[in-house]
């Protein structure tokens, strides 16, 4: 019993330092992409879902993801093929239809093996996990999707939890996320 406990205890402290890792590493990346312009997107904010706290404006892309099933009603496999054709195709593409201001995020499985942090916005994401592997895709109203290391998964969230399909190269997969602010930039940071 003590045994599992301190293996316990020492996956909790690598844990956080893989936390505080990505969170300095993400803070001191610049991103070039200029902001879009600003249409209507009723998709619900994972950052305002996990944070409320968090007011960083929401901005949408020029080609809104408004068609996502409901995490209120069942998805249907005719949802999912439509989740299959609004995630853009490459890597690429997703980044070029987020905001320069991003927020980050790190997911992780119940049983901490796989590790995914990245950045979101604008209704897309992207990521990488602990074994290298890339991720994009696309969110809102409880629902996200997109491809894992090539392949299709889809998902659903809610408060700080989500449950996947074909995530990770898993059948099933479930865990939980975490989200930063985007940093700031102040006064003080500009001068020498």
């Amino acid at each position: 019993m003590q045994n599992k406990l301190k293996i316990s205890a020492a996956t909790f402290a690598v844990f956080l330092l893989v936390v505080l890792a990505v969170n300095l590493a993400s803070a001191s990346i610049a991103t070039p992409k200029a902001a879009t312009s600003a249409t209507n997107l009723s998709a619900i904010d994972a950052a305002q879902v996990a944070s409320p706290s968090n007011t960083n404006p929401t901005t949408t892309s020029d080609k809104p993801i408004n068609n996502l099933p409901d995490i209120t009603t069942p998805v249907t496999t005719d949802d999912v093929e439509k989740l299959r054709t609004e995630i853009p195709k490459t890597l690429q593409e997703t980044e070029a239809n987020m905001p320069s201001i991003r927020t980050r995020y790190l997911m992780y499985t119940s049983d901490g093996v796989h590790i995914m942090w990245g950045v979101f916005g604008n209704g897309r994401f992207v990521g990488t996990d602990n074994q290298g592997k890339s991720c994009w895709g696309i969110y809102g109203h409880g629902i996200f999707a997109g491809f894992y290391d090539g392949e299709f998964f889809w998902g659903k969230y809610s408060g700080n939890t989500w449950k996947a399909q074909y995530i990770f190269g898993l059948n099933t997969a479930a865990g939980k996320y975490v989200t930063f602010p985007s940093p700031v930039a102040t006064a003080s940071t500009n001068q020498p």
